[in-house]
């Protein structure tokens, strides 16, 4: 208990003054080694880091992010506000209401909460400005809207769940469809709120031979999520060569869609691009692993769950104190490292009390994927900040009612299983 107490205050001091998570955990396992385990080597470290990321789920991760980087060089985005427009667009408050449906169709393309503020952002918060929106309402609805990125399959915080908890990314993939629809419902009933309030613009209504004409179009977009879900439902490919296919999905329909082939250099920086994000993934996923090994050796989920349940037996409080703390946790931690170092320490209580892995999963990867829009540390935050050109504390007041409304989604799903586990039960049982 003395070594699991000092492993945490250790690792949230480092946290504390600044250092990267990544260098954080890594810093953390050494000390750990060579003052508490002196008789384990310390040359155990990168290959316990080689190991962790030597997993060939994993190559879900890369080719994802390459599908979303080639079709966003394509008019795609575009074709994806229209079809969002079609559907939403002719409410009060249209734009505000697109934002949110386009972010919900991009992330069955990226599958990454960052790629949508990026891709979103860029031509939504001009958009809304122009037309009569403030700009700190634009950032916050942008930022808010992408965290269902990592909800809706393709998931990369998914995969990384799966992995942690031993469960199939299949599985798990369905298991967020509905959190995450409810999530985009959420937010834009909290939308529709704002536009009548605000007395927000509408868009001029569309015939239903646009709407049906724009739908068309946006069709390529939506072929990804279908190859992917499709393949891996059908039995035809795994998660890993659902993602290869939505690679070439997306080098063949690209230039059908562009008229030609992009600019070499463009393709270039995309590669450049796509390697780099991927590099800090798989370091920081490598250094987790360890963190999570040295937890288990200190005997940290022992003593977390022994401090719980010394505390209350109650299933509901439990589940109650663990959403707490995906909350607390996701708004200083990023959710990569969060899911590998506290599945150890809550997977064994959540099944002391009967919740699935299923559900304990993507219970888990919502509740730490609130923290990305909210301050001090969510990467979403930052990027809006960057497109918008406001300070994040400028937009933080209208972040609160879309965050609100996401932690009362998070609870329904916490306290429905059904909700997380209808899906996965309807195609496998």
């Amino acid at each position: 208990m003395l070594t699991a107490t000092i492993l945490l205050i250790i690792f949230f001091s480092l946290m504390f003054i600044g250092v990267p998570i990544a260098y954080a955990m890594l810093i953390t396992s050494f000390v750990t080694l060579k003052f508490f385990n002196p008789e384990i080597p310390t040359i155990i470290v990168p290959q316990r880091i080689f190991g962790g990321i030597n997993n060939y789920i994993l190559l879900c991760i890369p080719f994802f992010m390459l599908a979303g980087e080639l079709m966003g060089m394509t008019p795609l985005f575009d074709r994806l506000i229209k079809c969002a427009n079609a559907v939403v667009g002719h409410i009060r408050g249209g734009l505000s209401h697109i934002n949110i449906v386009v972010s919900m169709f991009f992330a069955g393309i990226t599958g990454a909460a960052t790629a949508d503020t990026s891709a979103v952002g860029s031509m939504m918060i001009p958009a809304m400005v122009k037309q009569g929106y403030s700009r700190r309402y634009a950032t916050a609805v942008t930022v808010v809207s992408s965290v269902i990125g990592v909800i809706i399959p393709p998931s990369g915080l998914m995969i990384i769940a799966a992995l942690a908890t031993a469960n199939s990314v299949a599985v798990l993939f369905l298991g967020g469809v509905v959190p995450g629809i409810l999530a985009g419902l959420a937010q834009l009933a909290i939308s529709i709120a704002y536009g009548r309030i605000k007395g927000f613009p509408k868009a001029e209504p569309m015939s239903w031979r646009d709407r049906g004409v724009a739908l068309w179009l946006g069709l390529p977009g939506l072929g990804i999520p279908v190859i992917i879900m499709g393949g891996i439902l059908g039995g035809v490919v795994t998660p890993t060569e659902a993602a290869n296919l939505s690679v070439i999905y997306a080098i063949i329909v690209g230039p059908i869609l562009l008229g030609r082939m992009p600019p070499m250099g463009v393709l270039y920086k995309s590669l450049i691009l796509v390697c780099a994000r991927l590099s800090a993934i798989m370091f920081c996923l490598g250094t987790a692993m360890v963190m999570g090994w040295i937890f288990a050796i200190a005997g940290v989920p022992d003593a977390v769950g022994a401090w719980i349940t010394s505390i209350t037996d109650n299933a509901v409080l439990i589940t109650a104190g663990m959403l707490v703390t995906y909350v607390i946790v996701g708004t200083f931690l990023d959710p990569l490292p969060a899911i590998l170092i506290f599945t150890p320490i809550f997977q064994p209580l959540a099944e002391s009390i009967g919740i699935s892995d299923t559900h304990f999963a993507v219970t888990m990867v919502f509740g730490l994927a609130l923290g990305l829009a909210t301050p001090p540390v969510g990467s979403c935050l930052f990027i809006g900040s960057a497109i918008s050109g406001l300070s994040v504390e400028q937009f933080t007041k209208d972040l609160i009612p879309f965050s609100i409304a996401m932690v009362g989604v998070l609870i329904l799903i916490a306290y429905v299983p059904w909700l997380v586990e209808f899906v996965p039960n309807l195609f496998f049982g």
